[in-house]
């Protein structure tokens, strides 16, 4: 059990990575340069929130399992899920199911450990 909530953790800063690895797209050549790069840094706080939530909270899994389902929820109302899922299922799976799949892990994982106490 234990590995396999360090290799959640190690998936979650994967996804955060990715995200910030998808922000490049903001680099263009549309705006100046001051602006792409705001635009960049807006388009990557997501994974760069992911990457220190998981750092900060490494040995907390009660409270990074209730934020990673807390951020799986809200991503899929700020993504729009609800709506032309058919269009949208790969993203689904890339973003929602490791947050809510993790959350989840970590919250077993706590009740397990408090149990065995």
């Amino acid at each position: 059990m234990k590995t396999a909530v360090k290799v959640c953790k190690f998936l979650v800063i994967l996804l955060g990575a990715f995200i910030i690895l998808m922000a490049f797209d903001s680099f263009d050549g549309t705006d100046t340069f001051w602006g792409m790069l705001l635009e960049f840094f807006m388009n990557s706080l997501p994974g760069i929130g992911l990457i220190l939530l998981i750092i900060l909270l490494w040995k907390q899994e009660l409270i990074l399992g209730i934020l990673m389902i807390a951020a799986g929820i809200g991503l899929f109302f700020l993504f729009k899920f609800y709506r032309e899922f058919n269009e949208k299922w790969l993203t689904f799976l890339t973003v929602e199911v490791p947050l809510i799949g993790s959350g989840v892990l970590f919250l077993i994982y706590k009740r397990a450990q408090i149990r065995s106490k």
